[in-house]
């Protein structure tokens, strides 16, 4: 459990380099890469349906699909993804930080609607990786394709132009973290 904890403080601490100068300017220019980057529409559209694995209903019906596999847990793990969800919710407000659409007009906005919350740290990304953390602790093979659908749900979100990468690292540490919590 002090695992996981320490995972999630140490993903938000490392996240946070945003905050300073020269991380903040070289984390913008990878971003705008990354956005600004020609890439078939196939590339596009798959992680326009990957970033639906990183919602809300989809992390809903997820849990509870674990906790009807494993009801005797379902308790603990509803607590779990409460407090990842808490906690992400309770940063953004702290940190308050703009997305990269707000930010700079070279950004191509990808998605049809726009976040309306803080940028830091990734709600898809927390809770695309919760369920990594989840799916490989049940059973491992589902991790094997879970884990690479978390990065790319992650990458998914910058390539839209609503995180920058800082934002994802944080969200995928919080999300791994309060996996590996529920798992100790």
């Amino acid at each position: 459990m002090l695992g996981g904890a320490a995972l999630g403080i140490l993903g938000l601490l490392t996240g946070a380099l945003w905050m300073l100068p020269g991380p903040r300017g070289r984390e913008a220019a990878l971003m705008l890469r990354l956005n600004a980057a020609e890439a078939p529409a196939v590339i596009d559209g798959g992680l326009a349906v990957a970033r639906l694995l990183g919602t809300t209903p989809f992390f809903l019906l997820a849990l509870a699909a674990v906790a009807v596999l494993h009801p005797a847990r379902a308790l603990s793990l509803g607590l779990a993804a409460l407090v990842a969800e808490a906690v992400t919710k309770a940063v953004k407000l702290l940190a308050r930080r703009e997305r990269p659409f707000e930010r700079d007009e070279r950004v191509v906005q990808r998605l049809a609607r726009r976040p309306k919350d803080a940028g830091f740290p990734s709600g898809d990304a927390m809770r695309a990786a919760f369920l990594a953390g989840i799916a490989w602790a049940i059973i491992p093979t589902a991790g094997w394709l879970a884990a690479p659908v978390a990065v790319v749900v992650g990458l998914g979100r910058i390539r839209a132009g609503v995180h920058y990468p800082f934002d994802v690292w944080a969200g995928w540490c919080l999300g791994l973290g309060a996996s590996l919590a529920w798992l100790g």
